[in-house]
C-alpha cells in the first residue's frame, strides 16, 4: 500500500475533521460561527476529494 497522494485524504485528515466535528458538537450554541463555517468548508472539500478518488478508482476499474 502507498502513501497518501496530495488528493487523497490521510486517515490523519479524517480524524482531524472528525475532532474538529466533536469539538463544536460539544460547543453547542456557543460554538463561534466562523469556526462552524470553516468546518463546513473543510467537510465539503474533503468529501469532495473523498468521492473524486472513488469515482477515479471506479475508472480505472472499467478500463481494465
Amino acid at each position: 500500500m502507498t502513501g497518501p497522494t496530495p488528493d487523497r485524504p490521510s486517515t490523519a485528515e479524517i480524524a482531524d475533521l472528525l475532532a474538529w466535528a466533536r469539538s463544536l458538537s460539544q460547543a453547542g450554541p456557543t460554538a463561534d460561527p466562523a469556526d462552524r463555517a470553516a468546518y463546513q468548508t473543510a467537510k465539503a472539500t474533503l468529501l469532495a476529494r473523498i468521492a473524486d478518488q472513488h469515482a477515479d478508482i471506479a475508472a480505472t476499474k472499467d478500463t481494465q
